[in-house]
């Protein structure tokens, strides 16, 4: 049983010598994570669908990681990838602006939410011993989008959907699912962001080893009350109107 002392200290828990599998990982977000999972002394695996393999600046030296091509829809074959990953950091997605086509929804929906809802499911299935109840992890970045506009009708649709997902699954799911729920920050997806992404990851590795599982990185104060209540009543809603 983790201990209050050790959630205060942040060493409920550990990272050290984890396999670790960041997607998104060519973004500013991803590659600060893969920056900071490597400092703590995880084995990163970055998960992009770009074609380069991705370098990291540690220490002003230049350090070449693990990179594994991927693609939306193609989700099954990283399921032999994942029997050897500890913690799956699902972080990948698009903001399509003001767009609202039948294209743009298309594909908002598919790599915002179910590309992503695929990933956790074929992960989940690796979950087998107690060992791995014991290790095995999937963080999943919602965004503060789930209660707080973004400015982006597809994107504030297409990340509440995951976050439902996401709740209705940790009801039965085999092992922990975090959940990061980050306000705006500076990236490619959103370039007038106020958080740094190298900060906000420093963020979410500090409070992942202090066991939270709800992870809120933001500015806004109302994300820290809002979050916490629509967990509260949607987790309950489904386990009244869901099977065993």
């Amino acid at each position: 049983t983790l201990s209050l002392v050790d959630k205060l200290m942040g060493t409920a828990l550990s990272l050290k010598g984890k396999t670790i599998a960041v997607t998104g990982a060519s973004g500013s977000l991803g590659r600060s994570l893969l920056r900071h999972l490597h400092k703590a002394g995880a084995k990163v695996i970055a998960l992009t669908s770009g074609n380069q393999t991705i370098t990291l600046n540690i220490d002003g030296e230049e350090l070449e990681i693990n990179t594994i091509n991927w693609q939306v829809s193609q989700e099954n074959n990283l399921a032999d990838l994942f029997e050897k990953v500890d913690i799956l950091v699902l972080n990948h997605g698009i903001n399509v602006h003001g767009e609202k086509t039948a294209e743009a929804i298309a594909k908002s929906y598919e790599i915002n939410t179910f590309s992503s809802w695929r990933m956790l499911e074929i992960f989940l299935k690796t979950v087998r011993t107690n060992s791995d109840i014991a290790c095995k992890e999937v963080w999943v970045n919602t965004s503060e989008a789930e209660v707080s506009p973004a400015f982006s009708p597809l994107y504030e649709l297409t990340k509440r959907t995951l976050g439902d997902l996401v709740t209705l699954r940790r009801l039965d799911a085999p092992c922990v699912i975090r959940k990061l729920i980050l306000g705006p920050f500076k990236s490619n997806l959103n370039p007038i962001g106020i958080m740094s992404a190298d900060w906000v990851a420093k963020q979410i590795v500090k409070l992942a080893k202090a066991d939270v599982r709800t992870i809120i990185v933001t500015i806004n104060p109302l994300t820290f009350v809002g979050i916490p209540m629509k967990e509260f009543f949607v987790s309950t809603y489904f386990k009244l109107f869901t099977s065993k």
